[in-house]
């Protein structure tokens, strides 16, 4: 494989602020996530960057390269790197119990292969927000922007799904994936005082999350943290809720929803390069059709 040292992407300054009050709500999903790059690199083009964002799992780790500036860096790591076994495999979970190797995507991808612009990353005038679950009481810890840096402990945590991946030790907490308990993470959004959203899913329309079922595995599984094993049971509960507000908010002309139109031939785990680069590149497409609803409503030109 090459490597993107010798030929690192600059970040670069996004310098077209959207007015205060205006989110960026950034749903999780695996792989399926690289939709949502797609839509990122749209706001990339137009140099346009959210005063507030805010993530969870795939999300937030996806919101790396578009906050530190970073055009086409995503679309990279998808065509020359998440194909590796080292990235996510079978063989993963059974010689590191992860499906996910985390030291390979935020260590060996970011610092000897595709750089990651940590300067530009923090320079960038916007408050960005990374969900990961607390697994002593099943709710969500937020960290700041200033809080991210190598070895991307936050991001780890909000990615450790639970079950496929290991429990993160971070700042006190152990913690796993925010997209259990926060997986569209609306509700903060709002309760941080924002009125504008643009909310990017990685589901269709007419989705509907079905419960997880197994409840005395989960208890098994969790004994240790039994609030894990309630929150597992109740996400569609939550999902389903949030879903519902951001869809009465894009009814009330309070946010503009992107998602792929119809359902997706990609799982959060199976890494299908291929089917991969269509995903972000329908992103790319549907993101761009997204401008002119985002105009309208926040009264500007973009």
């Amino acid at each position: 494989m090459t490597d993107y040292t010798l030929q690192p992407i600059p970040g670069k300054t996004l310098s077209r602020r959207l007015p205060e009050g205006t989110a960026l709500v950034l749903e999780g999903g695996g792989l399926r996530g690289y939709y949502s790059c797609g839509v990122m690199e749209v706001f990339m083009e137009k140099d346009l960057l959210f005063p507030y964002i805010i993530g969870v799992s795939a999300g937030a780790a996806n919101a790396l390269s578009y906050i530190s500036g970073q055009p086409g860096r995503s679309r990279e790591i998808i065509e020359h790197y998440v194909g590796n076994p080292d990235y996510v495999s079978t063989r993963n979970l059974l010689t590191k119990h992860t499906m996910f190797d985390f030291d390979y995507i935020f260590g060996t991808v970011p610092e000897k292969h595709i750089f990651f612009d940590w300067d530009k990353f923090h320079e960038q005038d916007t408050r960005f927000l990374t969900g990961a679950m607390n697994c002593a009481d099943g709710k969500t810890v937020w960290f700041e922007k200033d809080t991210l840096k190598a070895p991307f402990m936050a991001s780890r945590a909000s990615c450790s799904v639970p079950l496929i991946t290991k429990i993160q030790h971070y700042m006190g907490y152990d913690l796993l994936d925010g997209g259990i308990s926060d997986p569209i993470p609306i509700e903060k959004s709002l309760a941080d005082g924002n009125t504008f959203h643009v909310i990017v899913l990685t589901r269709n329309k007419g989705y509907q999350k079905e419960p997880f079922g197994h409840t005395a595995f989960l208890k098994a599984a969790f004994r240790k943290y039994p609030a894990v094993a309630e929150a597992m049971r109740t996400r569609h509960e939550i999902y389903n809720r949030q879903l519902a507000l951001c869809e009465k908010l894009e009814k009330a002309g309070r946010a503009v929803i992107i998602r792929p139109l119809k359902p997706l031939n990609v799982s959060r785990t199976k890494a299908e390069v291929p089917a991969l680069l269509a995903l972000h590149d329908e992103g790319l497409y549907e993101g761009r059709a997204a401008l002119g609803s985002i105009e309208e409503m926040l009264s500007i030109k973009l």
